[in-house]
């Protein structure tokens, strides 16, 4: 048995069949044992949340560095990345629900000064479908970034990377974190508080997400302290060469803020997805337009995925139809040296909710491909729904 697959750590764990049990920590030690060198981690950190009063499983397994470190526990902090999308998301439908704005209204009506942006309006930058390219895909925002990891870019700044380039709006679904900036500058100009940061504050208390936090940069020593090391091994194309390999646990979050800034464990982003799914978070109109979804393939709207056409994209979350897990809500949140994935599926109220400790290529990140499905054919085999 390796040190990986020898350290396990173990909180609330809820009175369940010791067979489940014993065998999703299996799933968890074999995928780190198999693909901790190829991936680059060290840890998983793991919750399983059902519907109703249940305790959740909360498994972790791993250390906080690569090669060594103290064990991992489930109370360690993660970056969540693009996870904090769907709070984003959630701050602009709130405004919108007490008439301060409209998710169609304009760039031009909140944001004069993109005026090759202006038709543009905030559904499109909430589902994609803005044209708008991605700052973080720029040759110049890697570059400053690889040469100084500890930069505090402005959302003006990361705008400007890209502004004015777009292609036509509506005609394509296209990743951009450009649109959930766009977003923050607006929530900050249009909330009472005048600020995207203490509005967010605001929901994570509301919602009870003890364990969930967000800095615009850096983090306290009380919340850096519990978060595990983090690495960029990521050779896809922009590479920001002078990164890999690194420890980017102390490098700003900066460069992603509203789109992905937001530390947390798996056990409060399953808190937080149950709320804004099953919950009172948004109000019922607004709850339609988070879940409208657009097609991946075609950027036209769909009432729901299916094997023909398998994903699709709303107000920052992902429906996905999968052939071996059916019909689910989930995003992998990425971020230069964390992965956070999370799948809901909205007929049993399931919630499975893996974090790891490094952004890896495309083709080597197997998340969503090889544990995700391993953990649910167990509780599967287990009759869990």
């Amino acid at each position: 048995m390796s040190r990986l697959q020898g350290t396990i750590a173990v909180a609330q764990s809820p009175a369940a069949d010791n067979a489940l049990y014993a065998a999703l920590k299996k799933d968890l030690q074999d995928y780190l044992s198999s693909r901790s060198a190829i991936e680059h981690i060290s840890t998983l950190s793991l919750t399983i949340s059902f519907r109703g009063h249940v305790k959740p499983i909360n498994l972790a397994v791993g250390t906080t560095k690569y090669g060594g470190g103290r064990p991992v526990t489930p109370s360690n902090l993660f970056q969540t990345g693009s996870n904090t999308k769907a709070f984003t998301s959630a701050l602009i439908l709130q405004l919108e629900a007490a008439h301060v704005l409209s998710i169609d209204d304009t760039l031009g009506k909140w944001l004069p000064q993109y005026p090759a942006w202006r038709a543009i309006t905030i559904r499109q930058l909430l589902d994609m479908t803005s044209g708008i390219p991605t700052y973080d895909l720029t040759d110049q925002a890697n570059h400053e970034y690889g040469d100084n990891p500890r930069m505090k870019s402005t959302p003006a700044e990361l705008v400007a990377y890209v502004y004015p380039k777009m292609k036509t709006p509506g005609a394509q679904f296209e990743y951009s974190n450009t649109g959930y900036i766009l977003a923050q500058m607006i929530i900050a100009k249009a909330s009472r508080e005048h600020s995207y940061e203490a509005d967010l504050h605001r929901l994570i208390a509301a919602n009870h997400l003890d364990n969930t936090f967000y800095e615009p940069y850096f983090y306290p020593p009380v919340i850096t302290r519990r978060l595990v090391s983090g690495y960029y091994v990521n050779t896809d194309p922009p590479v920001t060469e002078k990164l890999i390999g690194t420890d980017t646990s102390g490098y700003s979050l900066g460069w992603a803020q509203a789109a992905g800034g937001m530390v947390s464990t798996p056990e409060d982003l399953t808190r937080w997805v149950r709320a804004l799914f099953e919950g009172n978070v948004l109000e019922p109109k607004q709850k339609s337009e988070l879940l409208s979804l657009v097609s991946l393939k075609t950027a036209q709207p769909v009432s729901h995925t299916s094997l023909s056409d398998p994903a699709a994209f709303g107000l920052g979350v992902f429906q996905i139809t999968d052939p071996k897990l059916g019909l689910f809500w989930g995003y992998q949140g990425s971020t230069i040296g964390y992965r956070a994935t999370y799948a809901y599926f909205p007929r049993s109220g399931l919630i499975l909710c893996v974090f790891t400790n490094s952004q890896t290529t495309h083709d080597k990140n197997k998340i969503n491909e090889e544990l995700i499905p391993a953990l649910y054919a167990t509780l599967r085999k287990f009759g869990k729904p």
